[in-house]
């Protein structure tokens, strides 16, 4: 490929830039973004094989190509689930053969990126734990180097994942009146079955996806963990237990100690008392100190609240199910979401009612970690190795055994040109495969999916972990407001059942952002349109440049003022990108603002354009993209992640 050199200035520093060609459209294109091609979704990259043959991955994509094969396989997602469609019935929902698998919670519901939960501790209180990959540090990241964990045996775990390094700050075990606390205690290691619970509720929430290669994480990936362990034999969790938990963390101020500011709970209590006679509702004195404290609705859909759950300044957390579909940011977004069936009530609270459950997050189809010392974890293996190479996936079986073995001699085609539905010509074995993905609710080789508000709650716990993190001077009551300030209502669902509505990551972590105390408190949000009159007086007051204007589209409409911003505080230049340049870095550069904020104002005409920003750092001098997690209006891009969208009328 003939790359053309152009020298060019950049904060005072020469840089080579080299522009390409994109290897199927032949258009200009940085040679920068077409590296991104290694990041292509695989049905993509499948997709551009078929219609040119001769392309290699390595050549690169432009982003209008990947956005058109994406729409490509996007036109031929079925507007029902084909989950029925296979015998047996697959357990989840699906739209496309060659996605049967589960969306990650950031495609579902956005959320801000950037802000993963560090320097934040979350506290559970549930059954029992296991120390997961995917609660490792980042370093595991590179210390793992790819390690096949289920090749491992199981008496060498402990000490694989004691070398990378977890987020544990400490293991409690208050099980049978007991008290034991440290790592070392046999009974975070054990992998019982009662340890399945508490590891999905913590790697939903703070979950790095080290085992899916990043793909299932929660949305506070570096968020530090503090596990209480209660209950009796055989998971049972009366309420005097959960008490001893709560009491736990208040005796000494131990939630202080470990700068506890979220406590998650996943559990509930005996019967339903009035919550001022309920010594469990001592979660209220948390609360009192400052710490978020959420608790499950319950999973019976009856108009009734358990312990902690009925207690008024814990936010009690209800469940949608949206059928697991990719988030939609049209003009009326959550119309296709359903409830979960989850618990609710109302309380009397300072003679005011408060309905609950407060707010609502995704309750069905969330993807969690397989218990690894369980047998299901190497059976779960062992289907995926099984599955691949019945779809020529695997090196045993080779794709050209599949085409020869499905040509028949009546059919005359090629078998290089034949396309192999593995299902038909081995439906015996395909048959029992499923029945065993099935019977563990297999989404991925180390995933199953999972349901119930247990882990609707840990969402919004770990959004407030990023909140503090974007606003340490918050106390849980803020972020409880923010919370519900920033909720999507749901108008088409009986108010009593969905409280302020559906969980909004981004727009609540931006709130934080913004709040009293808050880095960005004197700035709009990213993706805002501007009135002339506020960017006019931005621009008085020498807060904001000139505006940047860009043709991106012949149109007599007046062009609209759009702001967009982005908090890189290690970045040395930050410029927009997108369908409007031809997603050309540098071209449209942003200017740094205080607390490490960069922002800018682009003139645009009406349309619907996707964007991202282009970072340059210390670690990445040649730049990266990213894109804009402020804004929950996201599309298809054709790479393992979205674009930004904006809709200018």
């Amino acid at each position: 490929m003939a790359l053309a050199s152009i020298g060019t200035k950049w904060r005072g520093k020469l840089r080579l830039v080299t522009d390409a060609r994109c290897p199927i459209c032949r258009q200009v294109c940085d040679s920068r973004i077409l590296t991104y091609a290694s990041a292509l979704h695989p049905a993509v990259v499948e997709r551009v094989r078929r219609a040119e043959p001769a392309w290699r991955p390595p050549e690169g994509l432009c982003p209008l190509c990947a956005t058109t094969y994406t729409s490509h396989a996007a036109a031929q997602r079925s507007h029902t689930s084909l989950h029925t469609s296979t015998e047996p019935h697959t357990t989840f929902p699906y739209y496309h053969r060659d996605e049967e698998t589960l969306l990650s919670q950031p495609q579902r519901l956005p959320d801000y990126h950037t802000l993963t939960g560090a320097g934040v501790t979350l506290a559970f209180l549930d059954s029992g734990y296991y120390p997961h990959p995917d609660l490792t540090t980042d370093s595991a990241w590179t210390a793992g180097g790819g390690l096949a964990w289920h090749a491992i045996p199981r008496h060498r775990w402990r000490a694989q994942l004691e070398q990378v390094g977890l987020r544990l700050v400490e293991y409690v075990d208050l099980t049978d009146g007991g008290e034991r606390v440290g790592l070392d205690q046999p009974s975070l290691w054990d992998g019982a079955g009662d340890s399945w619970h508490g590891q999905m509720t913590t790697c939903v929430a703070a979950g790095n996806g080290y085992l899916s290669q990043g793909r299932y994480r929660g949305y506070a990936p570096q968020a530090s963990l503090l596990a209480v362990k209660i209950g009796r034999g055989g998971g049972r969790i009366p309420e005097e237990d959960i008490l001893r938990g709560l009491q736990w963390l208040l005796d000494e101020d131990r939630w202080q100690r470990y700068n506890v500011r979220v406590v998650n709970i996943s559990i509930g209590g005996d019967f339903p008392e009035e919550w001022s006679a309920n010594p469990v509702c001592r979660a209220s004195a948390l609360a009192q100190r400052g710490v978020f404290v959420a608790a499950a609705a319950g999973n019976r859909g009856a108009s009734e609240l358990l312990a902690p759950a009925q207690t008024p300044t814990v936010m009690t957390v209800g469940g949608v199910e949206d059928q697991n579909r990719r988030w939609q940011s049209g003009a009326r977004p959550g119309e296709h979401l359903s409830l979960y069936h989850h618990n609710t009530g109302s309380v009397m609270y300072r003679h005011a009612r408060v309905r609950k459950p407060e707010i609502l997050a995704l309750g069905r189809w969330l993807p969690a970690p397989v218990l690894p010392p369980s047998h299901v974890f190497y059976e779960m293996t062992a289907i995926d190795h099984v599955r691949r190479v019945l779809r020529g996936e695997g090196s045993d079986l080779p794709a050209d055994v599949l085409r020869h073995a499905a040509v028949v001699e009546e059919d005359k085609t090629p078998p290089d040109e034949v396309i192999v539905d593995v299902e038909l010509w081995m439906p015996e074995v395909w048959q029992g495969l499923r029945q065993r993905m099935n019977a563990h609710k297999w989404v991925h080789p180390h995933y199953q999916h999972v349901d119930g508000t247990s882990v609707a709650v840990t969402q919004v716990s770990a959004v407030a972990a990023q909140m503090f993190e974007a606003n340490p001077s918050l106390t849980g009551d803020d972020v409880r407001r923010l919370l519900l300030d920033a909720a999507l209502p749901l108008p088409h669902v009986l108010p009593r059942q969905t409280g302020a509505g559906l969980l909004q990551p981004a727009w609540a972590v931006a709130a934080a952002l913004r709040a009293s105390g808050g880095r960005l408190a004197a700035y709009p949000a990213s993706a805002t349109v501007l009135s002339e009159n506020e960017l006019h007086k931005r621009v008085l007051h020498g807060t904001l440049s000139a505006p940047m204007r860009v043709d991106a589209q012949a149109s007599t409409a007046p062009a609209r003022a759009v702001y967009f911003g982005v908090w890189a505080p290690h970045a040395h230049a930050v410029s927009v990108i997108g369908a409007f340049n031809r997603w050309r870095p540098d071209e449209l550069p942003l200017r740094q603002a205080a607390n490490g904020w960069w922002h800018g104002v682009l003139r645009l005409p009406p349309g619907v354009y996707a964007y991202r920003f282009w970072i340059a750092d210390a670690r990445h001098p040649q730049g990266y993209w990213m894109r804009d997690p402020e804004n929950q209006a996201v599309a298809e891009s054709g790479y393992q992640d979205e674009h930004s969208q904006i809709t200018l009328d």
